[in-house]
């Protein structure tokens, strides 16, 4: 999507995230990015990225009241909270899989990043649990562990190219 209308040429890339809402990020002239997740629940969550940087330098949550109110001060009407039949749609071409590290997988003692698991196979890590504790959506510095078990998310041919890579 981009907002020719206004003959700005700025690019909004909109992705629909299961179970989450959608998520439009706009790439800032000045370097960086912003990242707005809208949820079902009328709920806005604002992002702002560095250039380069994977984490957030800031980061707003806006109920939908509030979100209307920046929207109105922005001059631009606010991003509707995706439909629940649209979210429904996504979510039966996504498999969520579940993945215990053994000792030999490639993956441990590398780090989320280091592994580009998300890059070779598509699919993505949305959580780790390691000794009854919960990682979620763990960062590109989080190291893999032998018997770490891993929520990935991705496309039935996504989540198997990850339990290829993972088992070596």
């Amino acid at each position: 999507m981009s907002d020719a209308a206004s003959g700005t040429g700025i690019e909004i890339r909109e992705v629909t995230l299961p179970g989450v809402g959608k998520k439009y990020v706009m790439s800032l002239r000045a370097g960086g990015s912003l990242a707005v997740v809208v949820r079902p629940d009328g709920e806005h969550h604002v992002y702002h990225f560095l250039e380069g940087d994977d984490r957030p330098s800031d980061a707003v949550k806006l109920d939908a009241d509030e979100a209307q109110q920046l929207a109105n001060l922005l001059g631009r009407l606010v991003v509707q909270a995706p439909a629940g039949e649209d979210l429904d749609l996504v979510l039966g071409a996504m498999e969520i899989e579940w993945v215990t590290l053994e000792p030999d997988s490639l993956l441990v003692g590398k780090t989320v990043g280091d592994s580009q698991l998300r890059r070779k196979t598509g699919a993505s890590v949305m959580a780790v649990l390691r000794h009854g504790r919960a990682v979620v959506n763990p960062g590109v510095d989080t190291v893999f562990e032998a018997r770490d078990t891993l929520l990935l998310i991705g496309s039935p041919d996504q989540t198997d190219a990850a339990r290829t890579l993972i088992a070596g």
